[in-house]
């Protein structure tokens, strides 16, 4: 098994889901189908890196036929790993709409302009 430092790659800040998607394709380009993820040279991850990442890597098995295994996460990696993997698979509500909201399907300008009028 390959033990890769992920901050040769991707730096010591990882930021975005784009950044686990571009280790991803690294890792496909390079063929490498077993590799150990080192984390002990990063000083920051956001939540979205590690949901992205978690959900390339580790959820189910990964697409690209790579295993990956991870070690010298810091506390914050690992607490974000966590919480990922405890909702992950929880249904996730339209951001904005509440639980009485309803969906009104206007066909043309005139309903649009009546249905305003009617909630002013």
């Amino acid at each position: 098994m390959k033990t890769l430092d992920i901050t040769t790659i991707l730096g010591t800040e990882l930021k975005s889901r784009t950044s686990a998607r571009d280790f991803a394709m690294y890792l496909q380009n390079m063929k490498i189908n077993e590799v150990c993820v080192d984390f002990s040279r990063v000083n920051s991850v956001t939540r979205s890196f590690m949901d992205e990442f978690y959900q390339l890597f580790l959820k189910a098995g990964m697409s690209l036929n790579t295993s990956v295994s991870l070690q010298n996460l810091n506390q914050q990696a690992d607490a974000f790993l966590k919480s990922v993997e405890l909702t992950s698979d929880r249904p996730r509500p339209a951001i904005g709409v509440s639980a009485n909201a309803r969906f009104v399907n206007l066909q043309t300008v005139q309903q649009l302009n009546e249905y305003l009028e009617s909630i002013k």
